[in-house]
């Protein structure tokens, strides 16, 4: 009897050594064809949409390459002998990954710079920007990411709805304990609505002033003209006048020159004359918006009153028009020999004995 069982318990171990080779051989071929395949399937679709653009930069090429090993592993699990408590251990963990790795794709789609974003800036309908897109893809994947969160809490158990529940009588404390947080974020939401301003743009918002790098959620990040970034809460910025110096088209200039009381009238009408036509022939003031007059007679000056507009809204530009224009101004006066007096002040004393 034992001579006949011997044989066939050999026959079994090597079926099993070979199944074990199998399964393995299996896994190993589909990680290494994984990305070919990926790439065909992936052209494919390609080609029926009408999608120009690189395979390997698809936001489904990483995701596709770890389902095809992943499905490679569940095929593999035919070829082995394992217990009934494995098996469906392994297919709870096999359901997880395949939402994890759906949520992960569509969330890449989500990028700013993805077919999804690229097709709606085409639409002549939209009316967005970089900003925009890049706070619509956070809001997206963050919605992606919960739902996955919630299908992969249903599947391992949890009971869902006494889990919303739990939220509802929670809600309270929450929203009390994240009462900033929920303002920014609303903040976040009126910003990329209104757009007051994108990235790139120099603002100042109350005491704060800077290039904007970044809108989140919760904040704005400006870089100051000392290189430190700052990050002002959105809350802070929707409540805030808000000057965007790049919006504007030209720069203005405002000068005040105080000349000496004892000042001729006709020198006054003489600098007066020759200032308007030096400033409009300045290549860079626009002509139309030069104002030049004699303003006011003070106690200790004549004043005359400058007043024009640049053609430049960057801020370095403007610092060495302005620099320009109030040295030729200086030059004029010196030729007519005309000198500035700073504000004085007289006090009389008076001697009680």
């Amino acid at each position: 009897m034992s001579s006949l069982i011997e044989p066939i318990r050999n026959l079994i171990e090597q079926s099993s050594g070979t199944r074990n080779v199998s399964a393995l051989l299996l896994v190993v071929c589909a990680y290494i064809l994984s990305p070919i395949i990926a790439k065909i399937i992936i052209k494919i679709f390609h080609i029926i949409f009408g999608i120009h653009r690189r395979t390997s930069e698809s936001a489904f090429y990483g995701p596709l390459k770890f389902y095809i090993i992943l499905c490679s592993f569940a095929l593999s699990i035919k070829f082995l002998n394992l217990t009934l408590g494995m098996v469906n251990l392994f297919w709870k963990l096999f359901r997880i990954l395949t939402i994890m790795t759906i949520a992960k794709a569509l969330g890449n789609c989500m990028a700013p710079d993805s077919t999804f974003f690229k097709k709606m800036e085409k639409s002549p309908n939209f009316r967005g920007n970089s900003g925009l897109n890049s706070f619509l893809g956070k809001v997206f994947k963050s919605i992606i990411y919960i739902i996955a969160g919630f299908m992969i809490l249903s599947d391992l158990g949890y009971n869902m709805g006494g889990l919303v529940t739990g939220l509802g009588l929670g809600s309270a404390v929450v929203a009390l304990a994240a009462q900033d947080l929920v303002k920014s974020v609303i903040g976040g939401m009126q910003i990329v609505a209104d757009k007051p301003f994108s990235i790139g743009d120099y603002i100042e918002v109350g005491t704060y002033a800077g290039t904007v790098t970044k809108i989140t959620y919760r904040s704005t990040r400006i870089r100051a003209t000392n290189n430190a970034i700052i990050s002002v809460p959105n809350s802070v910025i929707v409540t805030e006048y808000v000057k965007n110096w790049s919006k504007l088209e030209n720069r203005r200039i405002d000068i005040e020159l105080r000349l000496e009381l004892n000042t001729p009238k006709e020198t006054l009408y003489n600098v007066v004359k020759k200032l308007r036509t030096m400033l409009k022939a300045d290549e860079s003031v626009l002509e139309d918006t030069v104002i030049v007059y004699v303003d006011k007679i003070a106690q200790d000056a004549n004043l005359i009153m400058i007043a024009l507009y640049v053609d430049t809204k960057e801020y370095i530009e403007y610092l060495k028009i302005k620099e320009r224009i109030n040295c030729n101004i200086l030059g004029l006066l010196e030729k007519e020999n005309v000198e500035l007096v700073y504000p004085t002040q007289k006090i009389y004393s008076k001697n009680i004995d």
